[in-house]
């Protein structure tokens, strides 16, 4: 994510959150956040050739702006990455781009020397906690309240990620990726 990127991340942010991050946040964790990243989903998009050069030699890498569609971001704390938001924009849901988004942030996360990965997400959210589930995460307890409207959110838990963790979250990542590619 870079700060050109925030205006989009933030509509999106409103559209899926009752209670949305300030833009501030966003602004403050890509320019101070030493122990965080985040990163935007955007669509692919091949350049069509529009010289008898790219026709022949192949598109030039041109700059187009495409639109962010989704995000994520996570924090690092000793031994664990934690999720610390992620969204898909709505017209962009029922894709599989949570999922993707997610586990390409799982495996970013495990580049790291990490054991873990955390996240907290509303008790009212049951299509983000099904994605959780499906990806792997296990619920942990609960944080009464802590949501500033007063809501409780689910503790969750993916890990311990050794070896054969990632391998099976590689393979998720293959089939979301075959799903998405249509």
């Amino acid at each position: 994510m870079r700060e050109e990127d925030i205006a989009e991340v933030m509509e999106i942010e409103r559209q899926s959150f009752p209670m949305p991050w300030p833009e501030s946040a966003y602004r403050n964790e890509i320019r101070y956040g030493t122990d965080s990243l985040y990163y935007v989903l955007q669509p692919y998009r091949e350049p069509a050739p529009t010289t008898w050069l790219e026709r022949v030699f192949g598109p030039a890498r041109r700059r187009e702006r495409l639109p962010v569609i989704g995000y994520v971001g996570m924090r690092f704390l000793p031994g664990e990455a934690h999720i610390t938001t992620i969204a898909v924009h709505p017209q962009w849901r029922g894709r599989g781009l949570g999922k993707y988004i997610l586990l390409m942030a799982i495996q970013q996360a495990a580049r790291h020397p990490i054991r873990f990965v955390t996240l907290e997400v509303r008790a009212s959210n049951r299509v983000a906690q099904q994605l959780y589930t499906e990806v792997g995460f296990r619920f942990v307890g609960v944080q009464r309240g802590y949501y500033r409207d007063g809501e409780d959110a689910w503790l969750m838990r993916l890990g311990p990620l050794d070896r054969a963790e990632m391998e099976r979250l590689e393979e998720i990542l293959r089939e979301t990726e075959a799903r998405i590619r249509w």
